[in-house]
Order: structure tokens, then sequence, then C-alpha cells
């Protein structure tokens, strides 16, 4: 028997990623502990700071009404990711007009919040995706990969969605949203050596029934919305089916909570999503407590939904 290594994956998703919140919460009440955290863009951001002990209640705090703050930690507010043009992107039209916003105020924001901005230097495994612009192929940063990039570049980078932001600079190659080339990098926490695999996705799309209005007559963002939620869960549905028969000996718990209609930049909505991935992360864990998962590694595919 070998012995329990639990990871813990996230999904982007923009503001929905809050939900990740959630499912760490359950985590703790159910005494579960993830020593792997293994993260793309916001799913990278909650990675890299819990994964370095930053206190749960600290992280849900910076979403927190001025008035209802526990603690005086920085916030993590819109603001923080819409960073200006530097003097010198001028000088690179190009490079100027590959995005909206620059990273560098997320990058900052980062290097004075995070208690270890050295991969190499953290006692749990924490690994941030991205992919490399020029030739489409993923990159890992992390132990055993590149782990001399500071964490906070490296976060940056994983949070660079196409368009809304410039790629971000990192030696003399440019770097994108680790999703656009994988939603999920489970693989990196088998190979990490996690047996249990806690995924959190919360690219679950909006389900209407009759006489709901329907998603169709709300416009063109809830259909895109929509559309992508579809396309992004059926794309980790297909990974985790691959993992699942690639390696029969690890579970993977796929915890896919209702986000429902908020979108992707609701940071508003934070406490109605905390919950949605804390409820949703509660059933499946206790489910999964219940059949031994966390005392023992199951059978080969052994995976609950």
């Amino acid at each position: 028997m070998s012995r329990l290594k639990v990871a813990f994956v996230g999904s982007g998703g923009g503001a929905r990623g809050l939900a990740h919140l959630g499912v760490l919460k359950a985590c703790e009440e159910t005494g579960i502990v993830p020593t792997i955290f293994v993260g793309a863009s916001s799913g990278a951001l909650v990675s890299a700071s819990y994964g370095q002990d930053v206190p749960l209640d600290v992280l849900l705090d910076g979403y927190r009404l001025p008035w209802r703050r526990r603690h005086h930690g920085p916030r993590l507010h819109a603001g923080t990711f819409l960073g200006a043009p530097r003097p010198r992107d001028f000088l690179d039209p190009g490079y100027l007009l590959s995005g909206v916003f620059s990273l560098d105020k997320l990058e900052r924001h980062l290097e004075r919040f995070l208690p270890v901005n050295d991969f190499r230097q953290l006692h749990n495994s924490v690994f941030v995706t991205a992919v490399d612009v020029d030739s489409g192929e993923r990159v890992v940063f992390g132990p055993g990969y590149r782990e001399d990039v500071p964490i906070s570049r490296a976060v940056a980078a994983s949070c660079a969605v196409p368009g809304l932001f410039r790629p971000v600079k990192i030696g003399d190659r440019y770097f994108l949203d680790g999703e656009v080339v994988r939603t999920l990098s489970a693989d990196v926490a088998v190979a990490a050596g996690a047996n249990v695999v806690i995924i959190s996705n919360v690219y679950r799309p909006e389900q209407r029934r009759a006489p709901e209005r329907a998603i169709a007559r709300r416009g063109a963002l809830a259909v895109m919305r929509q559309s992508l939620s579809i396309t992004l869960m059926e794309k980790e549905k297909r990974g985790v089916d691959l993992l699942s028969r690639t390696y029969p000996k690890v579970v993977f718990l796929d915890i896919a909570p209702d986000i429902g209609s908020f979108g992707y930049l609701n940071r508003y909505a934070s406490r109605s999503l905390v919950l949605r991935g804390y409820r949703t992360a509660l059933r499946v864990l206790t489910e999964a407590k219940e059949r031994g998962v966390f005392s023992s590694v199951l059978a080969p595919d052994t995976r609950l939904n």
C-alpha cells in the first residue's frame, strides 16, 4: 500500500475561481490536507497562495466588504489586474496591441503579498502552468520544471487571458494563460507523486429548463459564457477520463460546483461562489471518506464524480 499523497488541481475561470476557496474550506473541515497544488489562471492564484499556507480566511478576507474585513492584508480587486502599458511598450507597437492590459500590477501585488516568491523554498509542491505563445507548448513552473522563475511572474503569465492581457515575457519567451493548451494539468500532480487528486473545476454549464427563461434570450454575453463553459467542461471531462485510464491506481475526485449564471468577471458574488464550491466539495469529499479513499489507495479504476 502506497503512502497517501493528496493533490489539489484548480482550473481557471476568472472570478468563478472563488469557488476553489470553498473547495479548500471543505478540505479543511473534512481533515484532508493536500501537499501538492497545481493551477492555471485563477487556479494558479489559489494554489500559489494557499499552497504556501496563506490562511484561507485571509484569502477570503480580500473579497469581503470593507466593514466586514477581519485582517489588514492587501485586497485582490479588478484594478489589481488592469495594468497600464510601460513606457518601453510604446516602442514595440505590435506587442502593445497584443492585449488591452498589462499584468505588471498583479505581479507587483503578488510580490508584496506572497510570503515566499521562490518555488524552491516552499515545503509544499506548487506548480503553475502557462503556454509558450510561439511554440504552442504547455510550460510548467515549479519544482523539477522551471523553478527559477519567481512565483509572482509565473502566476501572472498563467493569468494572461488572450486578447484581454498582453503576454507576459519571461526570459526571451512570451506566455499566456495555461488553459489555452490544457484545461487541467492533473498529470503534473500525478507526476509529483499524488495518488488522490482533487480537481476543482468551475466550468460547469448553467442548466435551465422550462419554464425558465432560455439562455438564448438573455443576450450574446450569456450565450458566449454558456458556450465557453460547455466547451471547457467537455474538454475537462475527456481529460480526466483519459487520466483515469492512464493512471488506474490514482483516484480522481472531480468537483464541479453549479456556478449558475455567475459570470467570469463577477467578483461581487464571492459569497455565493465560495458557498457553491464548499457544498459540492463537502458532499464529494464526505462520500470519498466514507469509501476509504483517504485512508488507503483504492483498487484500479476507482473514481468519484
